[in-house]
Formats: C-alpha cells, structure tokens, sequence
C-alpha cells in the first residue's frame, strides 16, 4: 500500500464520514421503525451524526487550501463559484427530481411540503424557508454550505470586507451558542453553530503546510481518539454538553483529524478512496436507497433470520453500492461534460 496523497487522504475522510451518516440513520430511523420494534443494532452508532460536523470542517478547509491564493483578487470569484454551484447542484437536483417523482407515484410517503410550489423551488435553489426544511431532509447540510461559499466568496471580492463579514458571522454564531437563546429563522440559521465549523477547517487550510509529517501524524491520531472517544461517550451515556454545543468538540477533533489526513502522509485503502470519491452521491442517495430498500426486505422477511447488526452491515453495503453506481453513471460524467464545456473555470473535482 503506497503512502496516501494530499486527495486520498481527505478522500478517505469523506468516504467514512458518509458511511458514518448512513450508519445513523439506518440505525436511528430505519431498523426501529422498519424490522425491529423500536431497536437499532446498537446505541454506540448514535454518534454517527457527527460525519456531518467532519464534513463542514472539511469543507472549509478545501476552500482555503485550494483557493486561499485568490483571497483579494475579485478576478477569481467567477471561477469559484462556478465549481462549487457546479459541484453542488447538477446531481443534487437529478436525485431531488427522482425523489419527487417518486412522491407522485406513491401519494403520502413524502412531507406535505413536498406538494407546495414553493417548497420545491426553494429546495431546488436550496434556500432556507422559516417553516419547513428542504424536502430532501439532508440538504439542510447544503444549505449551510452555500451561505459559508458566498461569505468565502466576499473574502475573493474584497478581503478586508469579507474579513469583516466573516467576523461578524464568527461573533453571531458565537453570541447564539453562548446565550442559549433557541432563535428563529433566520438568525437561527445564519449564526447556527454548525457554521463555526467552517472557520475551524479554514484555519486549518491556513496553516497546514507548515505541520511537518511527524506531527501532521500526531494530529490525526490524537484527534481520531478524542472523536471516537467523545462519539462513545455521547452514544452511551447523556451527551456531555448542551446540543448547540456538541458540534463544537466534533469539529475540534475532525480539524485535528483533517490535519493529519492532508500532511501526515498515511497509507490509504484503495477501496476507501474509491468510496470517498462517490462520497457525496453516497450522502444523497442513502435516505432514499434504505427506504425503499426496506419495503423489500420487510416483503422478504429478511429481517426475521438477520441480527440487527447484520441487517445494518446489508443496509450500508447497499447504499455504498447504490452511491457508487450513481456518483459513475450520473455525477462523474456530468462533471466530465461540465469540465468540457466550461474549461478552464471547471477545473477539478473536489
């Protein structure tokens, strides 16, 4: 096994945190309600959630390590936004398409929301709504990420004012968490606390280049620890700290863990890599892939010779596999002709 690249590393982070994602709601949501009266296969996977606060650190980090270059040149903001409106739409609306198709086609098994015009555009722009969330429930995550790329892209356009901005963002989001104050839309979503995961990941990309390998190591595996740890901790007992508070520690931990997988040069499973590039197809398509999974297995009477523990092994083989054939025969050849038409804006898929 050859040392890890700069790209296999994250890409290996990417892989386990959307498996971790899965992982959650298969056991959270999916096998209680579905096969086994209320159990799952075990409440240390509960903290599997918290591949989401990897994710938003991982993310800031990208955009700081790839682009952080460009900060003060208003000449490269076009460029920006393109790969990352490219990299993110495209397949998300092909899938929230099917998925809305699929609501038609069997009337009352999707949100009520999912039948009000407005809902569905809001959800297809992926723009926050005070009442309802996006009708593909996972695309809140999304959402957050295209407020952290238009704040990002105010630091290409001009970087004194985006440094003000991105303070004042930083102090909001403080102020909501330290107050306790349950606060509505859309304070509640601009100063979220998931968005200082942002900043953790940019600070990384900041300074990563100058973490020698041996140390790049140090930090992957003590922040590896400190993640599985608290992740445990939460999963058995009360969780440790407020619920605005929990994606504080995680992120915390995942920068640590992104340092290491960016510079500490570690071995990284072919298969692993493989799976982190069809990471966000994976992330996409894993509510729906269960779901309907499950109607099959219920008719199958699987569930009653499998442990639970297996059934949730068959239930992420599954969504590893369906994320797979759809990030090669959807997302990669959209990337591909995007890349082709749109060259050299579109660049790289990251």
């Amino acid at each position: 096994m050859q040392p890890t690249t700069k790209l296999d590393g994250l890409q290996c982070g990417r892989a386990v945190a959307a498996l971790m994602v899965a992982v959650f709601h298969a056991n959270v949501f999916l096998l209680p309600a579905k096969f086994y009266d209320g159990q799952g296969a075990g409440a240390i996977f509960g903290f599997g959630y918290a591949g989401v606060e990897f994710f938003f650190v991982l993310s800031g980090f990208i955009m700081m390590f790839v682009h952080g270059r460009d900060l003060g040149h208003p000449d490269k903001v076009g460029t920006f936004l393109s790969k990352r409106i490219l990299r993110i739409y495209p397949i998300y609306w092909i899938i929230l398409t099917v998925l809305l198709l699929l609501y038609v086609l069997s009337p009352g098994s999707g949100p009520q929301h999912a039948q009000d015009p407005i809902a569905i555009l809001a959800s297809y722009l992926l723009f926050p709504q005070p009442d309802n969330g996006p009708i593909m429930r996972v695309a809140w995550t999304l959402q957050h990420e295209m407020l952290f790329y238009l704040i990002f892209a105010t630091l290409l356009i001009n970087l004194r004012l985006g440094i003000a901005l991105s303070a004042v963002w930083v102090c909001g989001c403080l102020a909501v968490l330290v107050s306790g104050v349950d606060t509505a839309y859309p304070v509640g979503f601009i100063f979220k606390s998931h968005n200082l995961l942002f900043l953790f990941g940019v600070a990384v990309g900041a300074v990563v280049r100058r973490v020698p390998q041996s140390m790049a190591r140090i930090c992957f595996w003590g922040g590896a620890l400190a993640f599985a740890s608290l992740g445990a901790f939460e999963s058995l007992n009360d969780a440790p700290l407020p619920e605005a508070w929990m994606p504080i520690p995680y992120g915390v931990a995942s920068a640590f863990i992104i340092i290491g997988l960016a510079n500490g040069g570690l071995p990284a499973p072919r298969w692993l890599t493989l799976l982190g590039d069809a990471s966000y197809a994976i992330y996409l398509v894993h509510m729906p892939t269960m779901t309907i999974a499950a109607v099959f297995i219920a008719r199958s009477g699987l569930h009653h010779i499998l442990h639970p523990l297996a059934m949730l092994g068959l239930i992420l083989l599954l969504v590893s596999v369906v994320g797979v054939f759809v990030h090669r025969a959807v997302e990669k050849p959209l990337l591909s002709y995007f890349k082709r038409r749109a060259s050299p804006i579109v660049k790289a898929q990251i």
